[in-house]
């Protein structure tokens, strides 16, 4: 499993392109620090995305996930590095108007986005557009796996600072008790416009 803030690069890849999104119903964890050598595995998980406009061509599009959940296990090493794997389950909803769908005088149906869609899929991944002038899809992500290595600090306060092999460092808040971890984004932290709420839970192996 990868921070929180870390699948984000995950999130933006699998939405619709050009799309930026709203909502956000799952709570934060407060930080405590605590001792995070030694490997963990998810026990539970609740993450929602709220992000800016990732294209500027199509400022009006819009996006909604909640409810994102992750598995998988991480090993935080004593000399500073990590490696994860992680899966990623549940929905976006995306919402284009009719400015994001046309592209050189030329305008797509909701149809043909399914069809561009089923013509590249991507393993793990559905998708769904309906509606006549815009159009609105569900991308339904089922398992979608992962794994990473990187490096790692943390502070007393409980900052979690990941830097993925050739990947861009996220922060996350972290709270060690006992044989249980909580992880949530920190605030104010975003990754390629994208913010993340919520908590993923680890218990200690």
């Amino acid at each position: 499993m990868m921070s929180v803030a870390s699948v984000v690069g995950l999130f933006v890849a699998l939405a619709v392109p050009g799309c930026g999104s709203s909502g956000g119903t799952c709570s934060n964890t407060a930080a405590c620090g605590g001792a995070i050598v030694g490997t963990w595995t998810i026990t539970s998980s609740c993450v929602s995305e709220s992000a800016s406009m990732l294209d500027s061509q199509c400022p009006s599009a819009t996006a909604r996930s909640s409810g994102l959940t992750i598995t998988g296990s991480i090993t935080y090493n004593a000399d500073g590095t990590y490696s994860s794997t992680s899966a990623v389950s549940g929905t976006i909803d995306v919402t284009l108007p009719p400015s994001c769908l046309t592209t050189n005088g030329v305008t797509l149906t909701c149809d043909q986005l399914n069809q561009l869609f089923q013509a590249n899929p991507t393993a793990g991944v559905t998708l769904n557009c309906t509606g006549s002038s815009s159009c609105t899809c569900t991308e339904t992500i089922a398992g979608q796996t992962s794994s990473e290595t990187g490096t790692y600090t943390t502070t007393a306060a409980g900052l979690l600072t990941d830097t993925p092999t050739g990947g861009t460092t996220s922060l996350t808040d972290y709270c060690v008790k006992g044989t249980t971890m909580t992880q949530s984004p920190h605030a104010g932290s975003a990754m390629m416009g994208v913010n993340l709420s919520g908590t993923i839970t680890l218990t200690k192996s």
